[in-house]
């Protein structure tokens, strides 16, 4: 009973960050109409935490073994609770984006710390259906978020959006300081300032790049610049791991077929999701004239569908096999995509509906069954450094997936008649994505046949 009440305190945590990114993202479309926010400023709104959050989520991690999943818990909820609050005390400008960049280092203590606490916690057998039930916790905040967002900024606009984020990272904290034990599994070795400084700087500018790229030509001085420092720093920072006695992680992870692939196919997989979902938004609210309101009600066929996905994710696995069912969840994605972006070129709302269901249940299965193939590749001691680099997958995945697809979408100028016609070409791309992440798990399935043994797809 006490692990069940563990679990709840974990996924809240995770809620709490899906909650923050889709209320921002839903509400964003109607804040710009009445605050006149350009497009850059918008997506900047948004990405500016994620950039932080993914750049830092190495370290956080790694802070996560040193210092214990339990005390990193509690700074970052205590963290994310200030930064939401200097947000909606912001307005807008400079100091929002600096605001949300402080929320995304927070999270990036959040996240990992949860995971590894997750992975402490639980035996073998139970891990997959926690770290499924953690996982769907992320589907309940994005099937919220939109809704909260569409009350919220109609009565206060983006601070009261912002505030929203107060009472349920107060309840977090409150769980994990009675919850999470103490005693969790550390690692007492010094920390790698160094190494984590450099794929900080690699991270960091690697993302610039990207985000940069949809306002800026993709041969402009900014985001050449911040492309050539970044790959400078990830090769210092990958000679510094190779030599370094206490390296911030372990670069022999990688040499692990199933963990490297696993992470690919979260990254990958990631892409098309996020991409997806944010086009999906502005498509709503722009190109259908749809309320916030209203646009978070069509929406909620996605966060749904990926909340149950999540769910039967381990009675999938465990009737299929972890490889297989991972293709199935793939498979089931990339055709609820495909038929997205065909019902994109239309005016029907229940076949866009529709198209939503097949493409957040694959999603949801497919990226619980990769976050527990990519934990169950590293021995438990690891399991902050494996959190946080499948949380980094997860992240950089979307990060690139908004830029991108933003920027197939005509992100310099998001009008009406731009939306409308560019959404189907946008969504095509998350397809391409998502048959990628199909190749490569097709690929892992069998590099792991010789020693592991799906059972046939039956009842048991």
């Amino acid at each position: 009973m006490k692990r069940h009440r563990l679990l709840l305190v974990l996924s809240a945590c995770f809620f709490c960050v899906a909650l923050d990114n889709s209320k921002l993202v839903a509400a964003l479309p109607a804040l710009a109409r009445v605050a006149d926010l350009s497009p850059t400023w918008q997506r900047w709104t948004v990405e500016a935490g994620l950039l932080v959050y993914a750049s830092l989520l190495l370290l956080g991690g790694s802070l996560s073994e040193r210092f214990g999943p339990r005390r990193m818990l509690l700074l970052g909820l205590c963290g994310f609770g200030c930064a939401s609050l200097a947000g909606a005390l912001a307005g807008s400008g400079y100091p929002l984006i600096a605001a949300r960049a402080c929320s995304g280092a927070a999270t990036a203590c959040v996240t990992p710390a949860a995971l590894a606490a997750l992975e402490h916690s639980f035996v073998d057998r139970e891990r997959p259906a926690a770290i499924a039930l953690w996982t769907a916790s992320f589907g309940v905040g994005m099937a919220i978020g939109p809704l909260l967002a569409g009350l919220l900024v109609t009565q206060g606009g983006l601070s009261l959006v912002l505030l929203g984020n107060l009472p349920p990272l107060a309840l977090c904290a409150w769980g994990t300081f009675h919850m999470v034990p103490t005693d969790l599994p550390r690692r007492e070795l010094p920390l790698d300032f160094r190494g984590a400084s450099l794929c900080l700087l690699a991270a960091a500018c690697c993302l610039f790049a990207m985000l940069s790229s949809p306002s800026h030509a993709w041969r402009s001085l900014e985001v050449l610049g911040s492309a050539l420092v970044g790959a400078g720093a990830l090769a210092l920072a990958r000679r510094w791991l190779r030599r370094a006695r206490y390296p911030l992680f372990d670069l022999s992870l990688f040499s692990q077929a199933g963990f490297s692939s696993a992470l690919l196919v979260i990254f990958l997989g990631y892409f098309a999701f996020s991409g997806g979902s944010f086009v999906v938004v502005q498509y709503l609210q722009l190109a259908r004239a749809k309320p916030p309101l209203e646009a978070g009600l069509l929406s909620l066929p996605l966060a749904s569908s990926l909340l149950l996905g999540t769910l039967f994710a381990p009675r999938l696995a465990l009737r299929c096999g972890a490889q297989r069912s991972l293709w199935l969840n793939l498979s089931l994605s990339c055709s609820g995509l495909s038929l997205l972006a065909y019902a994109s070129d239309g005016r029907s709302d229940l076949l866009l509906c529709l198209a939503l269901v097949p493409f957040g249940a694959g999603s949801g299965g497919a990226f619980a069954t990769a976050t527990e193939l990519s934990l169950r590749a590293v021995r438990p001691e690891r399991a902050g450094t494996a959190a946080a680099l499948s949380e980094s997958a997860f992240e950089f995945g979307g990060v690139l997936g908004i830029a991108v697809l933003s920027m197939l979408l005509g992100s310099a100028s998001l009008t009406p008649n731009s939306v409308a016609a560019l959404a189907p070409r946008a969504l095509w791309t998350g397809v391409c994505s998502m048959l990628l992440a199909l190749l490569v798990a097709v690929r892992l399935g069998r590099s792991e046949a010789a020693r592991a043994t799906p059972s046939a797809c039956s009842d048991p």
